[in-house]
């Protein structure tokens, strides 16, 4: 098997309480090619005691102040050279092997650029729990629509979906993606913002298709100091803006995709409720991406049929 060239980037700021375990999820793969990058802002609680440990491990470490997360990861992909890329945030952690599937997605389908595995949490103290955070407020929310297929739901997102806001989330921890992908999207974060990584995916969606792997990958760890939780309201109104600003810019080139949305806003109850026949509307109007499966009998990745 070749092993194309994986750069992770972690950047962290006073993060001892979880960056061992995140750290450790990375190195302990024993992935062969990868490349791992540390952009530290100036941690003052034992940080930068944890990464010294494993220094000889790690390709790079930078120890300076940053503005933030942003800057932070611009730093670490500046000068990142692998073929594959993303990252992962100090206090979340990768599942085993993932690196191992990520590289054979990338090497069996050329057609894929970007790539989200099955998207998981941690509990703060480390559990794994696999649930798809959805709105409860939402009408479809009863027990026809909560099942075991709730997550092939939400798996394909196409950029009009995404452009309708009809999705749940593209969770970083688990998105990997062709440096040439990453060149053609401008090759930097926005580091002004703090959903700097939902302004990233409207840029991908610009030049590729996301495909969603049946894959465990990464998890996010939800303890409640993250920004996304302390910042909640700026990050919606960011997300918000950002989606708008997509949307427009989107449908400004693809007139007839005005109407094919609202169509789609009109027949997703047939898709989210399981409605034989009449639930193939929905995807086909938005073009949705068939998902990645691993076929356990020839031992490899393909791409199912839609």
């Amino acid at each position: 098997m070749h092993y194309p060239k994986i750069s992770i980037v972690t950047v962290s700021f006073n993060s001892a309480q979880y960056i061992e375990a995140g750290i450790l999820s990375i190195l302990e793969q024993g992935y062969p090619a990868l490349e791992y990058i540390i952009v530290d802002g100036g941690s003052t609680d034992g940080t930068r005691d944890i990464i010294d440990k494993y220094r000889d491990r790690i390709a790079k470490v930078i120890y300076e102040p940053d503005n933030g997360p942003g800057e932070a990861l611009n730093k670490g992909f500046k000068i990142a050279t692998g073929e594959i890329m993303g990252w992962l945030n100090s206090d979340d952690r990768l599942h085993s092997k993932s690196l191992f599937a990520i590289a054979e997605i990338f090497n069996s389908l050329n057609e894929v650029e970007w790539v989200m595995g099955f998207p998981t949490w941690f509990s703060a103290n480390g559990t794994c729990i696999n649930e798809i955070y959805y709105n409860r407020g939402k009408p479809y929310y009863f027990p026809q629509y909560i099942g075991d297929n709730l997550h092939l739901k939400f798996a394909r997102w196409s950029k009009w979906r995404f452009a309708m806001g009809d999705f749940s989330a593209i969770q970083q921890e688990s998105v990997f993606w062709r440096k040439s992908l990453w060149e053609k999207a401008g090759a930097h974060i926005k580091e002004e913002f703090i959903a700097f990584d939902l302004e990233l995916w409207t840029r991908f969606f610009e030049f590729s298709q996301l495909y969603t792997a049946q894959v465990l990958v990464g998890g996010f760890r939800v303890h409640g100091n993250q920004i996304s939780f302390n910042q909640q309201q700026r990050y919606k109104l960011e997300s918000k803006r950002f989606i708008d600003i997509f949307r427009k810019r989107l449908f400004a080139q693809n007139f007839g995709y005005t109407l094919r949305t609202l169509l789609a806003r009109a027949t997703k109850p047939f898709y989210y409720y399981e409605i034989p026949v009449l639930k193939k509307i929905y995807p086909y109007l938005l073009n949705l991406p068939p998902h990645i499966v691993y076929d356990f009998f020839n031992h490899r990745f393909e791409i199912a049929d839609k």
